[in-house]
């Protein structure tokens, strides 16, 4: 067995210990950070500091200002305050490049685990005189997990006078649930690259992120699972004198199937509307069972959302068919059409999950 000195043993936990002030201070910051659906940049809410270009650029002043000081030339003089007082401006510039620009959320759109979620942001520029040159808008992963990353997703835009831009963040969707928005990084290094002007946007939105798609789901399954329980769901009972061709209505049923004079009465009873068959036959309600579908055996959590996600899409496709949910605690009842399936994949998204009350509503 080697006994032999290994810098890499060393070297990581030295590597931790100083990425942990980092990370504890990334989360202080973003817990001062409110989320906001707009945010205009102010005095109040950029920073600016010297880049690395910069610095060294006061170093050259300084070392021409000595220079000068030491030779007693006249010139030299004239050239050091001519050149830091042009970088001193350069200063404002960019400070005034990203100050009154204004953030704005476009609508979200759900999508499945695994996908990338496009965020559409738009720059407004107010100013009527100027526009907004070599801005920079990055995304910044969040923090989970002890993890911190530095790769972090970059667009490059501009804004015109007295106009707007449009620029779209890619943000990773791994799990499924409600993904909060990160936070935005406004930048620009604007004329001449000597400072950084900066300014954070903690978006107000999050979108409902829904169960990955199996790419090995098996065809919809044949059998019919049983209707759920009674309590669960309370299905129209058609009475002695009613032709076999009427049934219960369902979400998503034409109003041209609706017997209005059966459904008077049913109404009247206490039940619901009545709705009749196709005239092609009647259609059977294909249940997705969790417990009872064969072809989820033997699958842990995810893996069996994922497949009922695919199933669910799968039964949408196929017309005429009305497909339930059955999950442990829940049930669906059947349906057809896309704020049926809508439903379903919601379901799906955040069943088993804490937190399910969402802040804002996304659009399908």
């Amino acid at each position: 067995m080697s006994t032999g000195w290994r810098p890499a043993r060393l070297l990581a936990p030295m590597s931790w210990l100083l990425l942990r002030p980092r990370l504890w201070w990334r989360q202080w910051w973003e817990s001062r950070l409110h989320p906001r659906e707009q945010l205009t940049f102010t005095q109040r809410n950029l920073y600016i500091l010297p880049t690395p270009a910069g610095w060294g650029f006061a170093v050259v002043i300084l070392v021409m200002l000595l220079a000068s000081i030491n030779e007693q030339i006249n010139l030299g003089y004239a050239l050091t305050f001519m050149v830091s007082g042009a970088a001193l401006m350069t200063m404002h510039i960019t400070h005034a490049n990203v100050r009154g620009l204004t953030l704005r959320l476009l609508p979200l759109r759900s999508l499945h685990a695994g996908d990338v979620l496009r965020v559409g942001v738009v720059l407004a520029n107010a100013g009527q005189r100027r526009g907004r040159f070599g801005l920079e808008l990055k995304v910044t992963r969040p923090v989970a997990a002890g993890i911190m990353s530095d790769d972090d997703a970059k667009v490059e835009c501009e804004v015109g006078p007295a106009s707007e831009t449009t620029v779209e963040m890619d943000v990773p969707a791994a799990l499924r649930g409600w993904l909060d928005l990160p936070r935005l990084t406004l930048q620009s290094r604007y004329p001449l690259g000597l400072f950084r002007a900066w300014g954070y946007w903690r978006p107000q939105g999050r979108v409902l992120v829904w169960p990955a798609l199996d790419p090995m789901a098996p065809p919809l399954p044949e059998g019919i699972s049983e209707v759920p329980d009674a309590h669960m769901v309370q299905p129209f009972t058609p009475s002695a004198d009613m032709p076999e061709g009427l049934r219960a209505y369902r979400r998503g049923d034409p109003l041209r199937w609706i017997a209005w004079k059966k459904s008077s009465h049913a109404l009247a009873s206490g039940t619901g509307l009545v709705s009749r068959e196709p005239a092609a036959g009647r259609t059977p309600d294909l249940w997705l069972d969790w417990d009872r579908s064969p072809a989820l055996q033997g699958l842990d959590t995810e893996a069996r959302l994922s497949r009922l996600a695919s199933w669910v899409i799968l039964a949408d496709r196929q017309p005429g068919l009305a497909y339930g949910l059955k999950l442990p605690g829940q049930t669906i009842e059947c349906g057809q059409g896309s704020g049926h399936l809508r439903t379903c994949l919601d379901t799906l998204a955040v069943w088993g999950l804490v937190d399910t009350k969402p802040r804002t509503k996304p659009r399908s």
